[in-house]
């Protein structure tokens, strides 16, 4: 079933659209460009396509189903990206002492700022066990794929009785195949995926899986944090994606799992660092990360992130044919003298705003610390991709 998926089937030939958005429906540029393929399908709020600010009708339908899919009590869909999603879990326990363990993504941080809420960082669960914290968020995988102990981490939360928000972003797969990790729905009681990383739903696409307790508060929570212009190909694709994994979720992400580790053993040369999720594959080139990507560039070949050292490579159902050809590239990968431009105006003063590369997101200096000579040969190896920066400088004090 896919109710709002097939709500919108049923519109697009509907001609006469005298409401947002003001294409219409029609292609407005020629048909060989493809941007409009899906036009008909992008539509606003209308008698029969429900209300995401107020799900009540074929979007609330879509949530349910998605939510039965993951096993959750339930789950609200959002169109502007995992932020979205991490703010509705955030501000629904506005009010709590909130502790936070390892790295987290920009949007937590700005978050803190525009809530005023009452953040702790910590660097044990020790120290969620000792009590104090009404609730504590970790990130679960990280960008490279590494999976935290969940359950251990949930019991801790349990005994002290605080409520646990998993930024599960990276792993919005993990319940479509049982060769993939254990999602974090089943012990936390926020679960935090960004469907557009690692399912085939358009960019923006994300979702948040609530317990029943904070169900009521969640979705007051998402009225006042999203906007008042959803995208409904983003939601569309979201229903669509979820039913297509259900039923053949297994049998896609086995034949990923096939061709990789046949890849993998016709190049042994190439290092392939551990992940707990398979998907996410990151190649070690020594002082080559860089030279490997710009290397697949020339040959049409796209990566999800490189930086001096590793090369992260997002790997799905949709791609995976394409591992023997980077494989191939990736063999003649060679170590090179990392270049940096001069950093000595910037070590040892202030950072004014959270600073770091993305992707991944995480701030690597954050607002008010000092900025050590290791963090600026960082930042200055990546200046094109840099979040935190204003004209594109780091701004310090």
């Amino acid at each position: 079933m896919t109710p709002l998926f097939d709500a919108l089937k049923k519109y697009r030939g509907v001609k006469s659209r005298f409401h947002m958005p003001s294409h219409g429906g029609v292609p407005a540029f020629p048909a060989d460009e493809g941007l409009y393929a899906s036009a008909p399908f992008d539509v606003t709020e209308l008698s029969f396509s429900d209300n995401l600010s107020a799900s009540a009708g074929v979007i609330l339908e879509a949530e349910d189903l998605a939510a039965k899919a993951y096993g959750a009590d339930h789950t609200l869909f959002f169109t502007a990206g995992a932020t979205d999603a991490l703010r509705t879990a955030l501000l629904s326990v506005r009010g709590e002492r909130i502790a936070y363990l390892g790295d987290m993504h920009k949007s937590f941080h700005t978050a803190k700022r525009l809530f005023s809420l009452d953040v702790t960082d910590i660097s044990s669960i020790e120290e969620i066990e000792k009590g104090g914290f009404g609730a504590v968020c970790v990130t679960s995988p990280d960008y490279y794929g590494r999976v935290r102990d969940i359950p251990f981490i949930a019991a801790a939360c349990r005994k002290a009785g605080a409520v646990l928000i998993v930024d599960e972003a990276h792993g919005a797969h993990f319940a479509f195949s049982s060769l993939l990790p254990k999602s974090a729905v089943s012990y936390a009681d926020f679960v935090i995926h960004g469907a557009h990383k690692t399912l085939p739903v358009y960019t923006g696409g994300a979702m948040l899986h609530v317990k029943d307790a904070f169900y009521k508060k969640a979705r007051e929570a998402r009225g006042e944090v999203i906007g008042t212009s959803p995208s409904y190909l983003v939601m569309a694709s979201m229903d669509y994606a979820r039913e297509l994994l259900e039923r053949k979720g297994e049998e896609m992400y086995a034949k990923v799992k096939e061709e990789l580790e046949r890849v993998k053993a016709a190049h042994p040369t190439v290092a392939v660092l551990p992940s707990d999720d398979f998907t996410r594959v990151v190649l070690l080139c020594k002082r080559a990360g860089y030279a490997l990507a710009a290397a697949w560039e020339r040959e049409g070949i796209f990566t999800e992130a490189a930086d001096a050292d590793r090369v992260v490579m997002i790997v799905t159902p949709f791609n995976y044919t394409s591992l023997e050809r980077a494989f191939s590239i990736a063999e003649n990968c060679r170590e090179k003298n990392a270049e940096y431009p001069d950093i000595s105006d910037i070590i040892g003063k202030v950072s004014v705003y959270d600073v770091g590369v993305y992707p991944p997101g995480v701030p690597l200096v954050r607002a008010g610390e000092s900025i050590s000579r290791e963090q600026a040969e960082i930042l200055h190896a990546n200046l094109d991709r840099l979040f935190g920066t204003v004209d594109g400088k780091i701004v310090t004090k």
